[in-house]
C-alpha cells in the first residue's frame, strides 16, 4: 500500500511540473554580445562578497518583457548569496535603447571572480 502511495505522488508531481514547464518560454538562446553587455553594466562584484572572498558563478535564462525590463526565468547558482545579489540587481531594470527582439529568451553565465 505504501508503495502506491509513493508512486501516485511521483506521478501527481511529475504532471505538476510538465504543465507549469508549459508555461515557460521555449528554447533559450545564447546571449547576443551587446545584450551581455547592457547587464553586465547593472552588476558589480558585491563588497560583502569581496569581503568575505565569496566566488562564484550564477547560470540564468533571461528575457525582456513588453516594458524592456530583464525578467529571469530559471537561476542556478554555486553560492546563493550570489544568486540573490544578481536576482535583486536585475529584477525589474529597464534595457534603454534596445534592438532585442521582447519576449525571446537567452542564456547567461554570470562569472565573481576574485583575481
Amino acid at each position: 500500500m505504501r508503495k502506491v502511495v509513493v508512486l501516485m505522488v511521483a506521478i501527481t508531481l511529475g504532471l505538476t511540473t510538465a504543465v507549469s514547464a508549459k508555461k515557460l518560454p521555449t528554447t533559450a538562446a545564447k546571449l547576443p554580445a551587446d545584450f551581455k553587455q547592457e547587464i553586465a553594466k547593472q552588476l558589480d562584484y558585491p563588497k560583502y562578497a569581496k569581503d568575505n572572498l565569496i566566488e562564484g558563478e550564477v547560470w540564468m535564462k533571461v528575457t525582456l518583457d513588453e516594458n524592456s525590463e530583464v525578467r529571469i526565468i530559471e537561476m542556478n547558482a554555486t553560492n546563493p548569496h550570489l544568486g540573490d545579489y544578481v536576482k535583486k540587481e536585475l529584477s525589474n531594470k529597464k534595457i534603454e535603447n534596445v534592438n532585442f527582439p521582447l519576449g525571446h529568451v537567452y542564456y547567461m553565465k554570470v562569472n565573481f571572480d576574485l583575481l
